[in-house]
């Protein structure tokens, strides 16, 4: 039985980020804004489907990754960012500490947090900020799958979306 993308994607995500998926600060995660248009919620699942097709892509060419550490990491990896306004003083200090605290809180709802596992998340803002590179294949994905997943936020909700992005670019470059 051949299952579809979409399918892999959801069966991954459940089979190795259920305990995730089932956790109160998840569900606290879809009531946060994140990325203008977005929820932490959405955006963390969007990051992991995004880690996983790129996974699932490099697996046809025989370069294995640890499927299990970059679902967890990508579920986890900006749930420290939740409460943000009461936690935080400005956008630069979120940038930096959040990562830390997903660490923790990735701690708290998993109990040992493999290295790789803690590695994918306190490591997800690289290359921007104060964030050093990834030390695995894995947290390269899910950084670059979280870059690609903020754009879609963004833009998501934004005027791209209904006005398509020639008419959106011309209207910024006017103001």
């Amino acid at each position: 039985m051949k299952f579809s993308l979409k399918d892999q994607i959801d069966r991954d995500i459940r089979r190795y980020g259920g305990e995730i998926l089932e956790s109160s600060e998840l569900k606290k995660a879809y009531l946060q804004k994140h990325h203008n248009w977005s929820t932490v919620g959405e955006h963390s699942l969007r990051v992991a489907a995004a880690s996983l097709a790129i996974c699932y892509a490099l697996r046809k060419v025989h370069i294995p990754t640890d499927t299990s550490a970059v679902v967890r990491g990508s579920l986890c990896h900006d749930l420290g960012i939740l409460g943000r306004w009461e936690k935080y003083s400005s956008k630069k200090e979120t940038s930096r500490k959040h990562p830390a605290d997903s660490v923790e809180v990735a701690r708290a709802l998993l109990g040992d947090l493999p290295e790789k596992t803690s590695d994918i998340i306190e490591r997800h803002m690289w290359p921007g900020g104060h964030s050093k590179a990834p030390n695995s294949l894995e947290g390269v994905i899910v950084s670059a799958a979280d870059k690609y997943a903020a754009v879609k936020d963004l833009v998501e909700g934004s005027d791209i979306r209904h006005t398509g992005l020639r008419y959106f670019l011309r209207r910024r470059l006017k103001k």
